[in-house]
């Protein structure tokens, strides 16, 4: 049971005594951080979308134009009357967020803009439970203060009382390294990612700015150890110091947002106790056909390759494809190392770990590690002019092979590559392409030796697609 003593009916006090005043000139400077989270959900038309501590509700209203359905839960009945007004089909509700008055799974997409704090992480977990299996969950929270260039405009907020300073020193602690994907792990979600977020207050003078601040909790909070006109003259003076002729005052500040997702049941059948080599189909049967692909591996690399025992279930797939390679890079008259910047360049691009380790760990010899890990990173320094010539050719005609044209063959001409070898040089990349595409599908993971063998900066480099066999991450 709530009652009028528990701290979410407190809000109010400090947020809701100026809404009309912080929603006018005080949350619009919100709107690069409310577009880029939106952005980064990927919200999209007919989703059901909860805002928490949704305020005066322009965070809504952005969601609306994208298409979503929208519901908000507040503490300030002041500031959830401004979100009505501006959004009056959201199914807007004051209440607790640790205690949302919504079934489990109501939602698709749940977002909070500095709303959830380290000091409230019981948020996080009815966060969870009203999102749907396989739905999204987006917060942001202040990130490295100190470190912003904007951290000025911040700073009337510390007129307040030592212990309301601490406290806000703890309600930002969400920004920390590793604090906001630990919460959010232990709370259930998975994929968990931290991005930067776009934020920048922008006013037209010093007064405007106090003004502005003024209205938001926190200054309520330094207002009353100091009253509000020694609050608006302090914060007034700290803004004339940072006036610009022609420019409005303007203040970034670094923002962090948190994006997961809700894990949704598994219909697949369990996997196997002892997951085959050969991805997620079965190491092929022994026939006599099987056993000469395998022996070959052994003589070319002392053990056989995970991407062999799958392409082992069609071995004329397996040499049409080793064929056709050949043929396409012996009319280009590519060297080996050619090939690897080919090859490198192609997997790093579709996100393929096992050709990325693989070539790059032969790039790696026949030129730096260092060099092998930026060429894979998408730094090309260092190499030759025909090398980065082919790596850009790769790399677009992987991205965007519908938006080439004539001019982005211009490096290969310049170079010295006539057209017959630039339809072969294609052709190797895609049928690489093919080859890569055949692993990923069918969940071969890249060979433990390759892991043993790499050197540290490719390992390193190659953060991305399947990981080695038995291992949790690339990097050692």
């Amino acid at each position: 049971m709530t009652t009028t003593d528990d701290p979410w009916h407190q809000v109010d006090e400090g947020w809701g005594r100026q809404a009309a005043t912080f929603a006018s000139l005080s949350e619009p400077g919100n709107c690069r951080e409310y577009v880029a989270l939106h952005h980064e959900l990927a919200v999209d038309t007919g989703e059901r979308l909860l805002d928490v501590a949704c305020g005066a509700g322009l965070a809504l209203e952005l969601a609306a134009l994208r298409g979503a359905v929208c519901a908000g839960i507040d503490a300030s009945p002041r500031l959830l009357a401004v979100a009505k007004d501006r959004s009056p089909g959201a199914d807007l509700r004051v209440g607790d967020m640790c205690a949302m008055p919504w079934d489990d799974g109501s939602f698709d997409v749940v977002t909070s803009f500095r709303g959830i704090w380290g000091t409230t992480p019981d948020a996080v977990t009815e966060v969870f439970r009203v999102l749907a299996p396989g739905g999204r969950v987006g917060i942001t929270v202040w990130g490295h203060l100190k470190a912003s260039l904007g951290a000025w405009a911040l700073s009337p907020f510390r007129l307040a009382s030592e212990p309301k300073v601490a406290n806000q020193a703890a309600m930002v602690s969400l920004g920390r390294p590793g604090a906001g994907e630990e919460l959010l792990t232990r709370c259930g979600f998975a994929d968990v990612r931290r991005v930067d977020i776009p934020f920048a207050w922008e006013f037209p003078d010093p007064e405007t700015y106090a003004r502005a601040l003024a209205s938001s909790g926190p200054a309520y909070e330094a207002i009353q150890a100091v009253g509000e006109q020694a609050f608006l003259a302090h914060a007034t003076d700290v803004a004339r110091e940072r006036l610009r002729d022609g420019l409005p005052l303007r203040a970034e500040i670094k923002v962090v947002g948190y994006l997961a997702r809700k894990p949704a049941p598994s219909r697949l059948p369990e996997p196997p106790a002892e997951p085959s080599r050969a991805g997620f189909v079965a190491e092929p049967a022994s026939t006599p056909e099987v056993e000469r692909l395998y022996a070959d591996d052994m003589d070319d690399n002392g053990y056989v390759m995970n991407t062999t025992r799958m392409f082992a279930h069609q071995p004329a797939v397996l040499n049409g494809l080793f064929d056709l390679q050949a043929q396409a890079h012996q009319a280009a008259s590519l060297s080996i190392r050619q090939r690897g910047v080919l090859i490198a360049a192609m997997a790093s691009t579709l996100g393929d770990s096992y050709c990325s380790l693989a070539w790059g760990e032969r790039l790696a010899r026949r030129a730096t590690p260092a060099l092998a890990a930026g060429l894979i990173g998408g730094d090309d320094s260092g190499w030759t002019e025909d090398e980065q010539a082919l790596a850009a050719w790769a790399r677009k005609v992987v991205r965007d092979p519908n938006g080439t044209t004539a001019e982005h063959l211009a490096p290969l001409r310049h170079v010295g590559f006539g057209d017959a070898k630039i339809v072969a040089i294609t052709a190797f990349v895609t049928l690489r392409m093919a080859w890569s595409t055949m692993n990923d599908a069918l969940g071969v993971h890249p060979d433990p030796e390759l892991g043993a063998s790499a050197p540290p900066a490719l390992l390193d480099a190659v953060s991305y697609g399947r990981t080695i066999e038995g291992a949790t991450r690339f990097s050692r």
